[in-house]
């Protein structure tokens, strides 16, 4: 039995420049320019992202629903082995390793991520995970389309967050006054311990690691590398929030909206990243509305995401979007 899940849906806007020429003044359509480089490129569309070629991306599926180019950005590893545990009949414990293999005993490569996708012209939806986020997509269809297909040298195009309409409206009767931005200075994650490189069965401990955004700032501000060293060696370093308050007057409506459009290029739709604009009038706009999001029901059938019906509903989605004018033209 088939069960449904709910997935995020991010939208996105490509914006492209040619050479000599300024963002959005140009004829750049980067559905055309996908379809483009699967006609000249041979498949696999398989790109290698470690230095031993082992880690790779690979474009799994790229298929047409309702006027939509939607596809499926897959992430695996070579050589990835299944886990299996199991209790013996004396109720210690077994555990072991298998390659994967389809049900014709052919031996198949382990899914680690994968990032569905919907494009209509320069319109973008897309369900991303952790280790495929939207930008490893803009990554992939740079060199897709530019080092594969060699289409298009030279130019430059950014997969790039859009403020909501509700942000948009809350601008007109209310100048900007001010802008805060807050992030955690510290994450901690767990990684393999080095002697277990490279082994079946893998250790891992905790570490520590810096945003290099706000490491950045607090050495521009302190000057201090003893107080950045207290604060790492902290009880709980992920716990420590870093927040900029800038005081800033916007002169008019189109100003105002250039700032607001920047902010949310450059800092708007992360995670973890707390951007707010405050205005006149003590109205605000949070993080939420410097980004344009929604939910989908997608099928999962075993409890695994259905690549076919995630494309179909991002397509529903994006042209339900467009026509709304939930995105704008």
């Amino acid at each position: 039995m088939s069960k449904e899940k709910v997935r995020t849906v991010n939208y996105r806007r490509c914006v492209a420049e040619a050479p000599g020429t300024h963002q959005g003044k140009n004829d750049f359509n980067l559905q055309s320019q996908i379809e483009a480089a699967a006609q000249k490129v041979k498949r696999p569309w398989i790109r290698a992202i470690s230095a031993d070629g082992t880690r790779s991306q690979f474009l799994a599926y790229l298929v047409a629903k309702q006027g939509c180019l939607c596809g499926t950005l897959v992430l695996y590893e070579k050589g990835r082995k299944v886990p299996l545990v199991d209790a013996e009949p004396d109720g210690t414990t077994w555990e072991g390793y298998v390659a994967p293999k389809d049900d014709k005993g052919k031996e198949r490569k382990l899914q680690e991520q994968a990032l569905y996708f919907a494009i209509r012209e320069n319109h973008v939806a897309v369900i991303q995970t952790k280790e495929l986020a939207i930008q490893e997509l803009q990554d992939f269809l740079v060199w897709f389309i530019q080092s594969s297909a060699q289409l298009v040298p030279n130019w430059l195009f950014v997969l790039q967050n859009l403020p909501s309409k509700v942000a948009f409206e809350k601008l007109k009767n209310h100048p900007i006054k001010g802008i805060k931005i807050g992030k955690n200075a510290f994450s901690v994650e767990k990684v393999p311990t080095p002697e277990s490189e490279g082994k079946k069965r893998k250790r891992y401990t905790q570490v520590v690691k810096p945003d290099p955004l706000i490491m950045a700032l607090l050495r521009k501000l302190t000057e201090n590398d003893d107080l950045l060293d207290d604060l790492e060696s902290t009880t709980d370093p992920g716990s420590i929030m870093v927040e900029v308050d800038i005081r800033y007057k916007s002169r008019s409506v189109k100003s105002a909206q250039r700032v607001m459009q920047s902010i949310a290029a450059t800092l708007g739709g992360q995670d973890g990243l707390n951007p707010e604009i405050q205005l006149d009038g003590k109205s605000k706009i949070k993080a939420d509305e410097l980004t344009i999001k929604d939910t989908v029901s997608v099928q999962c059938p075993d409890g695994n995401v259905s690549a076919d019906d995630a494309m179909t509903r991002l397509s529903e989605w994006l042209i339900a979007s467009i026509r709304s004018h939930k995105v704008l033209s």
